[in-house]
């Protein structure tokens, strides 16, 4: 399979981010703003979309495609499907990735480069609030399965340790 290469066609950029779990009630305007400062990339299968500690803290919005988020042995523990933000804790704590995104297939990422997207959000308040309240709902979101997981994985853990009665 392979991925058209797109054009940094303002329009097309735009109708991603508006599906974007970022832009859930973004007014046009709002979504416009963050459209001007954005750009298109795109991944190969197996490429790295996202490295774990590197420096780079721009928001990513997946397009098209799927990726996994992998564990530090390389193993994957999470997916990132069209529409979800990627590199948001790097862009909030302000401290190198905090894992790898590796594409699953061939993607498209909306890129909202770091320095901009932090100049527009404290130019508009009403975006910022917006922007950071969606981002945290989907930082809980996160949360919440790590929690699932670790929980699940606790559990194993302990049955084999008891004995078997």
């Amino acid at each position: 399979m392979s991925l058209k290469q797109p054009a940094n066609d303002p329009a097309e950029i735009e109708a991603a981010i508006r599906s974007s779990y970022l832009a859930q009630g973004l007014s046009e305007a709002q979504v416009r703003s963050l459209n001007k400062i954005a750009r298109w990339q795109t991944f190969r299968k197996g490429e790295p979309i996202i490295e774990q500690y590197d420096q780079a803290r721009d928001l990513l919005i997946l397009a098209s495609g799927t990726a996994h988020v992998l564990t530090d042995l390389g193993e994957p523990i999470g997916w990132i499907r069209p529409g979800m933000p990627m590199g948001e804790v790097a862009l909030l704590d302000e401290r190198t990735r905090s894992g790898t995104i590796i594409a699953v297939e061939p993607c498209a990422v909306v890129v909202l480069p770091a320095e901009p997207l932090l100049a527009l959000l404290k130019k508009s308040p009403s975006l910022a609030a917006k922007c950071l309240y969606n981002l945290s709902r989907i930082l809980c979101d996160r949360l919440r399965t790590a929690n699932k997981n670790l929980a699940a994985l606790m559990a194993i853990e302990e049955s084999e340790i008891r004995p078997h009665r």
